[in-house]
C-alpha cells in the first residue's frame, strides 16, 4: 500500500500551522494572514518626546526668534495658480503670538526659504502689489453649497536644527480670512 498520498497533505497542513520567518513563535495569524503578538507579550511603551525626536510644544519663549538664534529653516514652493507669483513678504508668524520672522521674494519667485528659531508657525506671503493680498500655507476648503467652512492655516512645527521642506504657499487670497494674522513689516 502506498502511504505517500496521505503523508503529503498531512505535511502541508503541518507546514501551514508553523510560524513563518516574519511571525513570532506563539503568534496567531490574523484573518489577513498577519501575525499578532501573543497575549503574554509585553506591550511596548510609547516613546518619550525626547527619544522619538518629537518637536517641542509651543511656548512664548521658543516661538519668538531672538537675535542670532535662528537655527532651523522652513522652505517650499510659491503657487499662484497659473500666474507667476508677485513679489512677496513671506513671514513665519508664531502660532502663540509674537514677532514674525520675514523675508522678501522677488516678482515671479517660485520658492522661498526662511530661517527661524524652533517653534510653531503659520506661513503667509503678503503681496507687495496688485489685487492679490496674500498667499498662505493653508488647507483650502472647496464646497458647492453655502455656507462653506472657512479655509484654515496649517501649523508648521520646527525643531532645533530641522530643515522643514515642502511647506508650500498655495492658497491665494484677495481678502484676508477672519482671524488670520495681519501683515507685519
Amino acid at each position: 500500500m502506498n502511504k505517500l498520498p496521505i503523508l503529503v497533505p498531512a505535511m502541508l497542513w503541518l507546514a501551514a500551522c508553523t510560524p513563518t520567518a516574519t511571525e513570532a513563535p506563539g503568534a496567531a495569524p490574523t484573518a489577513a494572514g498577519e501575525a499578532t503578538p501573543p497575549a503574554s507579550a509585553p506591550t511596548p511603551l510609547p516613546a518619550s518626546p525626547a527619544s522619538a525626536g518629537a518637536e517641542p510644544k509651543a511656548t512664548a519663549s521658543n516661538n519668538a526668534p531672538a537675535a542670532g538664534s535662528a537655527n532651523a529653516s522652513i522652505s517650499g514652493g510659491i503657487n499662484n495658480g497659473n500666474r507667476a507669483p508677485p513679489a512677496l513678504r513671506v513671514c513665519a508668524t508664531p502660532v502663540a503670538g509674537g514677532t514674525a520672522t520675514c523675508i522678501d521674494t522677488r516678482d515671479g519667485a517660485s520658492d522661498y526659504r526662511i530661517d527661524v528659531s524652533p517653534g510653531r508657525y503659520y506661513l503667509l506671503g503678503w503681496a507687495k502689489s496688485g489685487e492679490l493680498t496674500l498667499i498662505a500655507h493653508a488647507s483650502q476648503i472647496r464646497c458647492i453649497r453655502a455656507p462653506c467652512p472657512p479655509d484654515e492655516l496649517i501649523t508648521v512645527d520646527v525643531a532645533a536644527g530641522q530643515q522643514r521642506t515642502g511647506i508650500d504657499l498655495n492658497g491665494a487670497y484677495v481678502d484676508i480670512p477672519q482671524g488670520w494674522p495681519k501683515q507685519q513689516d
